[in-house]
């Protein structure tokens, strides 16, 4: 073999037999062939012996160097293997539902008149009291006006991947100020339903708002907030201040920036970024209107016990009142004129709609089953 090769003369059958096992010996052997038969190599057989010896041992040593290669790629792709089937079993890589699928599932408790707090949808905390003040820890502590609150230790294992998922329901005539584990500040207005995680995992902060509710976020530029609703639509912040309002019984759902900057995502993906002091409206189909400018905290003085009124139609007032206060009210479908003024909401029903006929002519009484009629005079 050593003959052929020397001689700058390799046959065709052995070139093939010596250079089949891959390209890089192929390549090899052209490289030195090239160079000797350029080099008109001449030597005696002693020579051309050891220079044969040397080829061999380079060609050797590559190929000890590329079976390495392979090798370590093998044992790498396993490591990355097992780690991945280790990890899948140990519970770390979490498989979420989406939080829709969680909300259909999560069970709501029958309509009462106390704020229900359920726990991982399995403890359920009933405050009597017109308002509360519920604080979820970092540490996985509760406290319900600054009582600590004893929950059912769950059953838990690393093999256990789905979130656990906490809400709160706010009746009629009550509020609910609700901190969250990450520090975010909401408050819960009457007749609202919020669901949200025990705590955020994952690369964002997700909660489901149905209702009204006012949010101070807690910043964190590497979990954005995101809140979903049953309108359609969704909105998704960093660290700012917003009201947003779902009720079924009014016209349009809304969306009120204080402060910060927020994107809400409507059917169709369709998207607006909102300013300070900018309302955006949102109807049924989840279709997004343009941002208007308004004072902010007109929207959310509910928050102090005020309704600030400004140029809306009594209708819709007595709407929210009704919302707010639940209590039935069968209300005579003329009275849409505009009103403005601002209202005690802290004082029972009654002496609300007195301080109403302050600002507009209207007559009420009760009705047998419940409720009023508010009519014209």
């Amino acid at each position: 073999m050593s003959r052929f090769f020397l001689n700058g003369s390799i046959k065709g059958k052995q070139k093939q037999g010596m250079t089949n096992n891959n390209r890089n010996t192929r390549a090899f052997f052209e490289k030195v062939t090239g160079f000797v038969k350029k080099q008109e190599v001449t030597t005696g057989p002693d020579e051309k012996q050891n220079l044969w010896t040397k080829i061999e041992r380079e060609i050797v040593s590559r190929e000890r160097v590329r079976k390495l290669r392979i090798y370590a790629s093998v044992a790498t792709a396993a490591v990355l293997l097992g780690f991945a089937i280790w990890i899948e079993s140990a519970g770390i890589l979490e498989k979420s539902k989406s939080l829709n699928q969680v909300v259909s599932e999560i069970s709501v408790p029958k309509q009462a008149s106390d704020i229900i707090l359920m726990v991982s949808d399995s403890d359920e905390i009933r405050i009597e009291k017109d308002t509360a003040i519920v604080n979820f820890a970092d540490n996985g502590k509760i406290t319900v006006n600054n009582e600590a609150i004893e929950t059912k230790p769950t059953k838990s294992s690393a093999r256990e991947k789905e979130e656990k998922y906490n809400q709160i329901i706010v009746p009629g005539g009550k509020r609910t100020m609700l901190t969250l584990s990450d520090s975010t500040k909401i408050w819960v207005n009457a007749g609202t339903r919020i669901i949200f995680p025990e705590e955020f995992k994952g690369t964002e902060r997700r909660i489901f708002v149905d209702g009204e509710a006012y949010l101070e976020v807690t910043e964190n530029k590497r979990k954005p907030f995101v809140v979903e609703t049953p309108a359609h639509f969704e909105i998704e912040v960093l660290g700012t201040a917003f009201n947003v309002c779902t009720y079924d019984e009014l016209e349009f759902a809304t969306v009120v920036l204080a402060r910060g900057k927020v994107e809400v995502t409507g059917s169709g993906r369709q998207k607006k970024i909102m300013a300070p002091d900018q309302l955006l409206k949102i109807d049924a189909e989840g279709v997004l209107e343009e941002p208007i400018p308004v004072n902010a905290e007109d929207y959310i003085s509910w928050t102090k016990g005020l309704m600030v009124i400004k140029s809306k139609p009594f209708s819709e007032v007595l709407k929210r009142l009704q919302i707010y206060f639940g209590v039935p009210l069968n209300i005579d479908p003329s009275l849409n004129e505009s009103i403005s003024g601002q209202l005690a909401l802290k004082d029972d029903f009654e002496e609300v709609l007195l301080g109403l006929k302050n600002i507009v002519s209207f007559s009420y009484h009760e009705e047998e089953e419940g409720g009023y009629r508010i009519e014209k005079d």
